[in-house]
């Protein structure tokens, strides 16, 4: 049955049709080798360059910012230049920067690298996520379509992570760099096999918030930002990889008990329960962070994360209107991709101050997080949602 559906390339009526499943497995590789460089690169820039764990945290951040480099030129250039050629070369530049910097001599040509990379991937969220998933998929089928390619990241990011800190004790950083490339090479070949229909390239003005930022959802995006924000400063904290799978199997749990149920749940009711969980991890780990402890908090902190991230997600998709999906999209993105990052540089710069705790500051912002969302997010979102039924 699997195999028939990944054959069904020309019927646009499934959703696991052969090009959307490409485009899955795609994101998956993409972010286990991005996110598998990251603890890498923090490790190797404080052994080769003398960095302290607070500046090479600072750089990791800066990823993060350069993120929305090349966002005002997102609409020219996937409707000016072929969509799946834009992906592709992007990808190409990922990976040949990877390979590049076991050879990089001069700290300022790192730092350009880095910020390079970080522009590049943005323009590759935006060309599948926001483009290449809405072209295969029916309209129907879009909110859908968008939750699977989420989670695929999700889980390449864990894949990532718990590779990078694994491999680390096995490998070299070159080889580290090529292991990345490699991934990445897997995802521009199952790219290059995607059927897109051929669109005329359109006369369009260079700049444009089209495809980078919608207003109507950065509300929400902020509150959510909470969610990676969290999973960002435990990163920068924590190196066990088989936490991470933890973390992972919370993810897996929700997913199953999420399709067992039958109804939704209550959108405020699923946000509590998250972020409750999520500081259950916290403490846990504030008090302990060795062993079954350790493990338990991954697996606590896996579940509560996916479920806020679930309803976040959701508010996220249904604000934008059918013209502004892919603008939608990619703010939820932009923004996640940002939370960790940003949560990353945190982290170091509390465990790098006398009295800081990077868990007790995690805890604060997840219950902000959650303080916010009951008190503005959600009744905003259902106060957007009842206009446009007027």
């Amino acid at each position: 049955m699997a195999m028939d559906i990944l054959h069904s390339s020309g019927d646009r009526s499934n959703l696991w049709n052969r090009n959307f499943s490409f485009l899955v497995i795609a994101n998956l590789l993409l972010h286990a080798a991005v996110y598998m460089l990251f603890p890498v690169f923090h490790h190797w820039m404080v052994r080769q360059w003398h960095c302290s764990d607070l500046y090479a945290g600072g750089v990791t951040a800066v990823f993060g910012i350069s993120l929305f480099l090349p966002g005002l030129f997102n609409n020219y250039l996937v409707d000016t230049y072929k969509r799946q050629s834009v992906c592709i070369r992007s990808i190409l530049l990922l990976a040949l920067i990877s390979l590049a910097y076991p050879y990089v001599e001069h700290f300022q040509t790192l730092w350009l690298l880095w910020m390079i990379q970080g522009a590049a991937f943005a323009v590759v969220l935006m060309a599948t996520g926001s483009t290449l998933v809405i072209d295969v998929t029916p309209s129907q089928k879009r909110n859908q379509a968008n939750v699977c390619f989420t989670w695929a990241g999700i889980f390449g990011m864990i894949a990532g992570l718990m590779g990078g800190y694994h491999a680390e004790t096995l490998l070299t950083f070159p080889q580290l760099t090529y292991c990345s490339a490699f991934l990445s090479v897997g995802a521009i070949l199952l790219i290059s096999m995607v059927t897109v229909t051929f669109r005329a390239p359109l006369e369009l003005p260079l700049l444009s918030f089209d495809r980078f930022i919608l207003f109507r959802s950065l509300g929400p995006g902020l509150n959510m930002m909470a969610v990676p924000f969290v999973l960002g400063m435990i990163l920068s904290t924590i190196y066990d990889s088989f936490f991470y799978l933890c973390i992972g199997g919370g993810f897996i749990c929700f997913l199953f008990l999420k399709a067992a149920t039958v109804t939704r749940a209550d959108g405020r009711l699923l946000v509590t329960i998250g972020q409750l969980l999520t500081g259950a991890g916290l403490l846990v780990l504030y008090y302990s962070d060795a062993g079954i402890h350790l493990w338990g908090a991954g697996f606590l902190i896996g579940l509560g994360a996916a479920a806020s991230i679930s309803q976040f997600l959701f508010v996220m998709i249904q604000l934008p209107l059918h013209c502004e999906r892919g603008t939608g999209y990619h703010t939820y993105q932009l923004l996640w991709e940002l939370g960790i990052l940003l949560g990353v540089m945190s982290g170091k710069w509390t465990a790098a101050t006398p009295s800081g705790n990077p868990f007790i500051v995690a805890l604060v912002v997840c219950l902000v997080g959650l303080i916010a969302y009951q008190l503005a997010v959600h009744r905003y979102y259902r106060k957007q949602m009842e206009r446009r039924k007027i």
